[in-house]
């Protein structure tokens, strides 16, 4: 694949480099996301403190959605960049890996997830193979009536993200749910005992919001038809939208830039990005860099038309 790639694209990578984590200082990166975390961890907290000011009706929908958020910034922050040995940083990379390592398997407990098989290392093959058959997180990205299906399911039907988890591929998923349930056990109970019942129905409510959100995201990252594309460099794209600070937290709508380069850390993706549009060919961007939110959910953002073929391959040149 290396000699049909188009040179900008081969530049794209090779710019990710000037933002590479090795370059980052560790004490100042680590304590970037250590105080995000914080931040998260209050934003829960305070959450949950809210049942005790609003009224039941306009609780339970704003606080299943700020749940829903939180979780979702947990798994973008924490279990995406221990994934790539990024959450933590230190000099010594064995020391680092084995950080991310243990914070990943206590950040997964939470949701569910069997961070090891699911992260560890089928996100590497996500990296490697996107939306391939035996990419184990996005090998079929729906979009359009089947990802509107699933939507109705989350909203309609209590429980359903349980069968959209997508650990339950691996086995031991009684394990994972016994874990789980451990781990979310007094934090339910801490909960009811500040805030009576309603913060725990919110916080459980909140499961079905995270899903909507990790659905919408595969949708905008990988789906029409992009999984298609001979080069898997060119299998995602980066989206934006109102409010994607919120509902895309920690940058992850900076999706091109993520798979050109995954040694970038989330804080250095928008500057990532920025280098990017000197070396993308102008009438590529519109393909790959995008505010068409609603026709890429839709499933009908459609891929670069012919036209520009030879950009996305060996004989193009960066010409913009």
């Amino acid at each position: 694949m290396a000699s049909k790639r188009a040179r900008w694209v081969r530049d794209a990578i090779v710019a990710g480099n000037d933002f590479h984590a090795m370059k980052m200082d560790p004490t100042r990166h680590n304590l970037i996301n250590l105080g995000s975390t914080a931040g998260l961890i209050g934003a829960f907290a305070g959450l949950v403190a809210l049942a005790n000011v609003l009224p039941l009706a306009a609780y339970l929908p704003l606080a299943a959605i700020g749940f829903g958020v939180l979780y979702f910034s947990v798994n973008v922050l924490i279990i995406h960049e221990c994934s790539h040995n990024m959450f933590l940083l230190s000099k010594d990379r064995e020391q680092a890996k084995r950080w991310n390592h243990v914070v990943g398997v206590i950040a997964g407990i939470l949701f569910f997830t069997d961070y090891v098989r699911h992260w560890e290392k089928g996100h590497t093959v996500h990296h490697l193979r996107p939306c391939e058959p035996d990419d184990p997180q996005d090998r079929d990205p729906k979009t359009g009536a089947r990802l509107y299906k699933l939507y109705a399911g989350l909203l309609l039907i209590p429980g359903f993200f349980m069968a959209l988890n997508p650990s339950r591929q691996y086995d031991g998923q009684l394990k994972r749910a016994l874990m789980g349930a451990v781990a979310w056990s007094p934090i339910i109970a801490l909960a009811w005992w500040v805030a009576g019942w309603a913060a725990p129905l919110a916080i459980a409510l909140g499961f079905h919001v995270v899903m909507m959100l990790n659905m919408s995201k595969k949708a905008q990252e990988h789906g029409c038809g992009l999984a298609d594309e001979p080069d898997p460099y060119l299998r995602s794209r980066t989206y934006f939208y109102p409010l994607s600070f919120l509902f895309s937290p920690f940058n992850i709508n900076y999706h091109f830039e993520h798979h050109a380069n995954f040694n970038v850390p989330w804080y250095k993706l928008p500057a990532y990005h920025r280098a990017l549009m000197e070396i993308v060919p102008e009438p590529v961007k519109p393909y790959y860099f995008h505010h068409d939110y609603l026709l890429q959910l839709s499933g009908k953002k459609p891929l670069p038309p012919d036209a520009l073929r030879p950009m996305l391959v060996a004989e193009a040149t960066s010409a913009k």
